[in-house]
């Protein structure tokens, strides 16, 4: 089911599967790739193994918000925000967040970040911070990893 939800103040597509009692999972797609990337076959498997998938656009992606080209008015961490905002809308406390090229990076800050949030990790096709330092936890890695001072 699509759902258009407002998530930090901006407005996100989102498309659900499958039944929200069951356990949820949150898919979070690389920037510039629309949700549509994650197959409809595959989110409708997901459901019928016994799970609520969720995916959804970034902004400046699909039918989510758009901002002028070159100057985005949003970070890294938005992003990351922005996930949190998806699960809030669907009132779900914790998910299951998979995700892939930078939406693993993405999925990696939101497990730093908002631990509470996350009840498994999957990452796929993406890469860990390589700088050889290790972060802070909290708000600090978040900008740690963001590159947000």
């Amino acid at each position: 089911m699509n759902r258009m939800i407002k998530a930090n103040g901006v407005d996100l597509c989102t498309e659900s599967f499958g039944d929200p009692d069951h356990p949820p999972v949150l898919l979070v797609m690389g920037i510039g790739a629309s949700m549509v990337w994650w197959e409809e076959g595959f989110c409708r498997l997901l459901a019928e193994g016994g799970r609520f998938v969720i995916r959804y656009d970034h902004r400046d992606t699909g039918r989510s918000v758009t901002y002028e080209p070159v100057r985005p008015e949003y970070t890294g961490a938005d992003l990351v925000a922005d996930a949190v905002g998806v699960l809030d809308a669907y009132e779900i406390p914790a998910a299951c967040v998979v995700g892939v090229s930078a939406g693993g990076g993405f999925a990696q800050l939101l497990a730093l970040g908002f631990p509470d949030r996350i009840s498994s990790l999957v990452l796929l096709s993406t890469s860990r911070d390589v700088r050889g330092t290790q972060p802070p936890v909290g708000d600090r890695a978040l900008q740690h990893l963001s590159g947000v001072s």
